[in-house]
């Protein structure tokens, strides 16, 4: 007999992460591939992180603690919080699902952004709650409009700040406005996942709304600058009474002692995160420059990554990249049918990119009847 898998799950379009390397290379069949698919740092993760990791992994016959009290408490006096006020996540992404969870079911809805990181809206959907949907003001993220949005049902509100997949991000005196507009009740989710690179003078911390008072879960991640994505850890700060229904929420030892160690090595790394910041902002006035020069059109961006679009379908110019040994990420899934999505590299990987491009763009187009 077969299980009767529910509807609104069936509904779900799975998420699909960038392509591996390693199946890049069978594809392509070239030995060397260049990934610019998945915002990762191409510097890699700190040598202290990795030495951690190497030292917490001959203890791994042992559960990790499952409350993550050091790096809880070092995250806490980072950030001048109470430990309480801190949880644990195996990536943020997960965070993202926890609070679903815990604050959605049968007449509670969330508003999120028509283009925005697709877990939000897939964690709303996997609740089956209903799910408002606000578009795009100018490619980032309409505070006004979602604030509008929400009514007596709505109990989340997400927003990614930068946003992904457009690099975009929204500034203080707005986030201001949208908080003396938005109901009270309703708790907002701020994804901060590329907060460390972001030099815009206006770019606010999320922490500063939550010391004010107001009703915020702020979410930040190891995987980008601190480069542990594989890993997957990362963290989210609130008030205490919204970490302690998380907490009872969150599955046990969701985040292993490995990730713990190599987390809190890395967050007392800072010469590596001021070099990642560093050669990202460089590379990326490196990307930038040459696509104007180019004349291609793209999204100026304040994360590790940028959406371009150059006139071909976004999957044909991921097809032609990856022949050429390339990955980027075409973005129909966020509805940019004519665009991609392209991660910083190291410089060299940049200029990979910029010559695969160039050869894919002088291609003749393919006739209407070609086979």
């Amino acid at each position: 007999m077969k299980s009767r898998i529910p509807d609104h799950v069936l509904r779900i379009v799975p998420y699909v992460p960038g392509k591996p390397i390693e199946a890049a290379v069978q594809e392509s069949g070239l030995d060397d591939v260049v990934k610019l698919a998945s915002n990762e740092n191409p510097l890699g993760p700190s040598p202290r992180a990795l030495e951690a990791a190497r030292d917490a992994a001959v203890r791994v016959n042992r559960y990790p603690d499952g409350s993550g009290y050091a790096l809880r408490q070092a995250l806490a006096a980072r950030h001048r919080v109470g430990a309480s006020q801190v949880v644990l996540g195996n990536g943020s992404t997960e965070l993202v699902e926890i609070v679903a969870k815990t604050f959605l079911g049968a007449g509670r809805t969330a508003v999120v952004a028509d283009r925005a990181f697709i877990m939000y809206r897939i964690s709303v959907l996997a609740m089956n709650a209903p799910l408002v949907s606000v578009p795009l003001h100018d490619e980032r993220h309409d505070l006004e409009a979602m604030a509008r949005a929400c009514d007596a049902r709505t109990v989340l509100v997400y927003v990614g700040n930068p946003n992904n997949p457009t690099g975009t991000y929204v500034g203080r005196e707005t986030f201001e406005r949208y908080f003396d507009q938005v109901p009270p009740h309703v708790l907002t989710v701020i994804d901060e996942a590329y907060f460390d690179y972001v030099e815009a003078p206006d770019y606010p911390d999320g922490l500063e709304f939550l010391r004010a008072g107001r009703n915020v879960l702020v979410l930040r991640t190891f995987s980008k600058i601190h480069g542990l994505a594989g890993l997957r850890i990362g963290y989210g700060i609130t008030s205490p009474d919204i970490a302690r229904a998380l907490e009872a929420v969150r599955s046990p030892f969701n985040t292993s002692s490995v990730a713990q160690a190599a987390a809190l090595a890395a967050l007392e790394d800072g010469g590596h995160v001021l070099r990642s910041r560093t050669e990202n902002a460089r590379e990326a006035r490196f990307v930038e420059t040459e696509l104007r020069r180019r004349r291609i059109d793209f999204i100026p961006t304040v994360a590790n990554f940028l959406l371009m679009r150059t006139g071909l379908a976004g999957e044909t110019l991921f097809q032609g990249l990856l022949a050429r040994g390339v990955i980027v990420r075409p973005m129909e899934a966020y509805g940019y049918r004519d665009a991609v999505r392209v991660s910083f590299g190291t410089h060299s990987e940049n200029e990979r990119f910029l010559r695969a491009l160039d050869a894919v763009l002088a291609e003749p187009p393919e006739s209407p009847g070609a086979p």
